[in-house]
């Protein structure tokens, strides 16, 4: 296996995504609208492409920041995007290949969080290419939605598809949106208001309309999924997806009160994998877990049936 990769920078280029895999999850980090959608908020991003005699391997996107005004930073999240399957050894070598395009001795660092599942040899083969790790790795539960119906709702853990039930004896009714702005807008200002009460933060709100309007603009498509629980005519609990290529993450969701009561959220959720499969949409991410500080969230997701992935970690 040939470990040199010619490395080029430029611009995003949209149409690349099509060598993407069909079989395999496409981070959100690393879609083309999600870099486009940084650059709306003045984050410069270049499309990075590794080739072997010529012949187009692997691509990712690369977000820079400066610090101080002297130093730069540059981010690679979840990447990179191979065009044909590839092994962690490969990789590892890519990896080694794109580090050589940082400039420490100019302070100019690349960070990568590699799509690499934590183990002792994982981590042991990054080492020997030459990198260093600085952060842990991130988890995060990937469900496949491939399978049938039935097979979806038979793989729910026993008690989230109890609470299902009750969600679906409530008499609550779904509306699926997300085409249009003023069908998600209160769920941002929900998390807005989460966000600020609970002292957390997240990736900037700002950005689910302008990822809206990137996917839009260029290909007509629909980028947001909405789900929204009713009891009447209120709202009382929702979840907005955001998608790309053959996946989606689940991005911001919020339950009131009485929507808890009835576990709403349940049939919110399972209403988008629904939704979402019948998009088209193989795979979702349901986003961040952490067992220790948010316990409960992830035994929710994990209820499911998703898979969790520990990713390797962020290497210099």
């Amino acid at each position: 296996m040939p470990s040199h990769f010619d490395i080029t920078r430029g611009e995003i280029d949209s149409t690349l995504w099509g060598n993407s895999l069909a079989d395999q999850p496409l981070p959100l980090q690393q879609h083309w609208a999600y870099g486009r959608a940084l650059q709306a908020i003045g984050v410069p991003v270049e499309l990075w492409q590794a080739r072997q005699d010529d012949k187009l391997e692997a691509f990712a996107l690369v977000a820079k920041r400066r610090f101080f005004g002297l130093v730069e930073v540059a981010s690679m999240m979840r990447g990179p995007v191979w065009t044909r399957s590839a092994d962690s050894e490969e990789t590892i070598a890519l990896m080694a290949a794109f580090r050589a395009q940082a400039r420490p001795w100019r302070w100019r660092f690349l960070a990568q969080q590699p799509e690499l599942e934590e183990s002792q040899e994982t981590l042991s083969a990054i080492r020997e290419a030459g990198l260093s790790r600085v952060m842990t790795g991130y988890s995060t539960p990937w469900l496949d939605l491939a399978p049938d119906v039935a097979s979806l709702r038979a793989g729910l853990d026993s008690k989230w598809r109890n609470q299902l039930g009750r969600a679906e004896d409530a008499h609550l009714s779904i509306s699926l949106g997300g085409r249009k702005p003023n069908q998600y807008a209160w769920l941002i200002e929900k998390e807005a208001e989460q966000r600020k009460g609970r002292g957390y933060q997240g990736v900037p709100l700002g950005l689910v309309p302008l990822y809206a309007d990137a996917v839009e603009e260029e290909t007509q498509g629909q980028a947001v999924l909405s789900v929204t629980a009713l009891s009447g005519r209120r709202k009382i609990a929702g979840a907005l997806f955001l998608l790309h290529g053959n996946s989606a993450t689940y991005h911001i969701g919020w339950a009131s009160e009485e929507a808890r009561a009835v576990n709403a959220q349940n049939r919110v959720i399972y209403e988008g994998m629904l939704a979402l499969k019948e998009k088209g949409i193989r795979f979702l991410d349901l986003g961040g877990i952490d067992t220790a500080s948010g316990a409960g969230i992830a035994r929710f997701k994990l209820g499911t049936g998703a898979h969790t992935v520990t990713l390797a970690g962020t290497f210099i």
